[in-house]
């Protein structure tokens, strides 16, 4: 999907939740777009601050959070005790982190569907399985 048409979207989603397109929101939303990694709350302040230098952290967190409860990015904790950020289109996988040597391991987003689909049948939750963090330990460390 190109970036014009993603940053509709999300304008859309936020207007929709009854949010204004703010520049500065503008900004937030045009850096997220335009990493493919994940990042944390203070990487995206540090790159839209080289852009905007008057920014606050406070409105990147701010802003994360709308972004999150709006679905337009994922948070997800990824280890080490900070939040990662990832928009929601680019958020169908999962990541295996083993907490013994620390490798990290990308899976499908089927790997949950059987979860997602019992969540569903049994118990009529309707459950948001996009991009999860499993802890544990991998073949080499167990």
């Amino acid at each position: 999907m190109s970036h014009p048409a993603t940053m509709q979207r999300a304008a859309a989603a936020l207007q929709k939740h009854g949010y204004r397109i703010t520049p500065q929101r503008t900004m937030i939303l045009e850096a997220v777009f335009e990493t493919d990694a994940h990042i944390t709350a203070d990487g995206l302040f540090e790159q839209v601050k080289k852009r905007y230098p008057h920014i606050s952290f406070s409105t990147v967190y701010r802003t994360l959070e709308l972004l999150r409860d709006s679905g337009i990015v994922t948070q997800t904790d990824l280890g080490g005790g900070r939040w990662q950020y990832h928009p929601v289109d680019k958020a169908h996988h999962h990541h295996l982190i083993c907490q013994g040597c620390g490798t990290v391991v990308t899976a499908p987003e089927e790997l949950l569907s059987s979860v997602q689909r019992e969540l569903s049948e049994e118990y009529g939750f309707d459950a948001i399985m996009t991009h999860y963090a499993i802890f544990g330990r991998c073949r080499n460390c167990r």
